[in-house]
């Protein structure tokens, strides 16, 4: 039969089944019966003067050959288990060549079948011992057929065989060896393709990983199941109080919820325990005898003896550690290793996304400032401004004008209110989703008449229907940059016209303030605006780059200014 290499690889495909010992002990009782072929032309063509001996010679072999026929299955499992029963074979063969010429029987190639069995099922050094074993045996057939018919030996044909013996023997043990290498190699071969194939899965998966928390559980999985280890858990290093913390266990048959609180945590400095000491020195290693860790607690809830401890390191820091049940004692250097890049692969997970965690929170904070920043100065600043801008006034008109100061300090009072509030709005950033574009015009009026207390400036709002389209966002956007623009115009422009427009068209919102003032140099504001007093034009152009915008600030020294924001509407 012809094997391919895929079957001589795989099992499953067929080139493994020519290796088990049912299939050659087959083979052997094949080679037996073909072996009987030499003493059948013995018997029928040469040997004219045969008698019953050669006959009953005959037919004992082939009555062994029957019997080995008919019941291999029960003779195979028990010369695996008693090996010391190819003995019982060999004598017998033994006694056929001493029966039946000695030096000259028919019978060698026969006899030689248990060596052909020994060398099979126990390798080369069984191979030896069986050969040590059939020339002693062939050496006393030899003298017994020379005692019974007094013929003498030809001792280099004796010699021979004896030698062919070793030599079959030798052979056919070291080809044995060399076949159990092969199926040994070939298994190793096997389980680490399976282990790289998990690895490489595991690696895939956690790039989709959302959170730390899947990242924890995938690589349990992944040792648990894939890898087919009794228990694992896995636990996070906090940095900040240098403690070990967020654990995490699973076990083959799956997660092992409340064995030990997520959040229950292990101080690492001065620990005397595997755990601390491997997350200090950055070694993996294998607790035995010691203590896991040094919370006797922890190594109740644990439960576990044996174990490898891998430290998950990322540029020399620790983010954590993965704890496997070695209990079972089957691991080899393919599993150390595989188990290391698994390590190595959940650091690296572990380590970026808790780094892309801690960004994200330091960016979410700036955005934060920024916005409160910008909030402030878009509304406080401007109210507290007319405030003050008031109270001056009030303070002129007294004492010589008090009934004049009352009505002018309720404004203040209700600009003050109105101020608590944005200040308010701007802290929890509670910004009403159902803004339409009435109130839109509405609270732009109100903010004009009565924080930036320009009465005589006439405004044209001019909001399209598809104002609704926008997002909460982006119309808080447009609406704080509208209270800029139309600040600046009121404290600063001189202006008797002012114009807000809103259109909506395709994808995209286009916002437009212009006005028929005094006019300046927008590049010469721009350099200025690093300044506190001159933050608004900084302000609203960085508003609608935080929309996915741009503002464009149009200007003229007595030709007025035109302020463009366009947006798109998602």
């Amino acid at each position: 039969m012809t094997l391919t290499a895929n079957e001589f690889m795989n099992p499953a495909e067929g080139g493994d089944r020519l290796l088990r010992p049912g299939r050659i002990f087959r083979l052997l009782i094949l080679y037996r019966w073909i072996s009987l072929v030499p003493p059948l032309v013995a018997l029928l063509l040469v040997d004219e003067n045969a008698g019953p001996n050669q006959l009953a010679a005959l037919a004992l072999a082939a009555g062994l050959n029957l019997l080995i026929t008919f019941t291999y299955r029960q003779l195979n499992r028990a010369v695996l288990e008693r090996p010391w029963l190819l003995a019982l074979d060999m004598l017998a063969a033994a006694g056929l060549m001493a029966w039946t010429g000695g030096w000259q029987t028919p019978y060698y190639l026969y006899a030689l079948s248990p060596l052909f069995a020994a060398a099979f099922f126990f390798r080369l050094r069984g191979a030896l011992i069986a050969a040590v074993g059939f020339a002693v045996l062939y050496l006393a057939g030899v003298l017994l057929a020379y005692d019974a018919n007094g013929e003498p030996p030809n001792w280099l044909t004796v010699s021979t065989a004896v030698v062919g013996a070793f030599l079959i023997g030798g052979v056919f043990g070291f080809a044995s060896d060399m076949v159990r290498r092969l199926r040994l190699a070939r298994d190793e071969l096997a389980e680490a393709h399976r282990d790289l194939q998990v690895i490489h899965d595991l690696t895939i998966s956690l790039q989709s990983a959302a959170d730390v928390t899947e990242v924890e559980e995938r690589v349990l999985e992944a040792v648990t199941r894939e890898l087919a280890y009794p228990k694992a858990f896995v636990a996070l290093v906090d940095q900040g109080d240098s403690t070990i913390t967020a654990w995490m266990g699973r076990a083959r048959d799956g997660m092992l919820d409340g064995v030990l609180p997520h959040s229950m945590q292990l101080p690492i400095k001065d620990g005397t325990g595997a755990v601390e000491g491997s997350l200090t020195t950055g070694h993996r290693q294998l607790m035995s005898d010691g203590p896991l860790t040094s919370d006797e607690t922890i190594n109740e809830r644990l439960g576990m003896g044996a174990t490898h401890v891998f430290p998950l390191m990322l540029r020399e820091h620790s983010v954590g550690v993965l704890l496997v049940d070695a209990s079972e004692g089957r691991d080899d250097l393919t599993r150390l290793q595989s188990l290391e890049a698994i390590a190595n692969q959940a650091a690296v997970s572990l380590g970026t996304t808790m780094l892309c965690i801690d960004r994200a929170q330091r960016l979410a904070v700036q955005e934060e400032r920024i916005r409160i920043a910008r909030d402030i100065h878009d509304t406080v600043s401007q109210s507290l401004f007319g405030i003050v801008y008031t109270l001056d006034g009030c303070l002129k008109l007294l004492p010589g004008q008090p009934e004049a100061v009352a009505p002018e300090l309720q404004r203040v009072l209700a600009v003050a209110e109105e101020t608590r509030v944005e200040i308010r709005k701007s802290i929890l950033d509670m910004w009403p989703s159902e803004m339409t574009a009435e109130l839109f015009v509405a609270d732009l009026r109100k903010y004009v008449t009565a924080i930036c207390q320009a009465d005589d400036l006439q405004i044209d709002f001019n909001v399209s229907d598809g104002f609704s389209r926008l997002s909460s966002r982006a119309r808080r956007g447009l609406y704080r940059i509208s209270q800029e623009a139309l600040a600046n115009i009121a404290h600063h422009a001189s202006a008797a016209k002012a114009q807000v427009c809103v259109e909506v068209v395709a994808e995209r919102a286009m916002l437009s303030v212009r006005d028929d003032g005094r006019g300046f140099e927008p590049e010469m504001a721009l350099k200025r605006a690093y300044g506190r007093e001159h933050f608004g034009l900084w302000g609203m152009q960085e508003r609608a780059m935080s929309l996915d915008g741009a503002c464009e600030i149009n200007s003229q020294p007595g030709a007025g200014t035109s302020i463009v924001v366009d947006i798109p509407i998602v």
